[in-house]
Parts: C-alpha cells; sequence; structure tokens
C-alpha cells in the first residue's frame, strides 16, 4: 500500500493519500469488521436475553430500529 502523507508548511501532517483501489479495499474492510461486531452484539444481547439479565424486544420494536 503506496501512503503519502501531506503537510503544511510547519510539517504538520494535515491529510493521507491512499490510492483509489487501496480505499476501497479499506472501506470493504471496514464494512466487514462493522458487520461483524454487530453479529458479535447480537449474539451478546441473545446470551443475556436467554439468562434473564435482559428482556427481549417484541418483533415491532426489533424491525422499528431497523
Amino acid at each position: 500500500m503506496d501512503i503519502q502523507f501531506v503537510s503544511d508548511n510547519k510539517g504538520k501532517v494535515k491529510a493521507v493519500q491512499v490510492s483509489l483501489e487501496d480505499w476501497e479495499s479499506i472501506t470493504k474492510k471496514a464494512e466487514a469488521f462493522d458487520i461483524a461486531n454487530s453479529i458479535r452484539q447480537g449474539l451478546k444481547e441473545v446470551e443475556l436475553i436467554e439468562s434473564g439479565q435482559l428482556k427481549a424486544k417484541s418483533m415491532d420494536k426489533l424491525l422499528n430500529e431497523l
């Protein structure tokens, strides 16, 4: 991955440039991470519901959250 840093006249980094191909790869990985994290959170909620520590949501409430 070729990364370029853009700095101001004082040498402070103000931006980072990557190729469009690299950016697309980064965003796909970030989306996959977000999906995996959501699944993990959902599984934790199921465990809490099954153990009685959390009340289950109604289907209407669940769908309204989407």
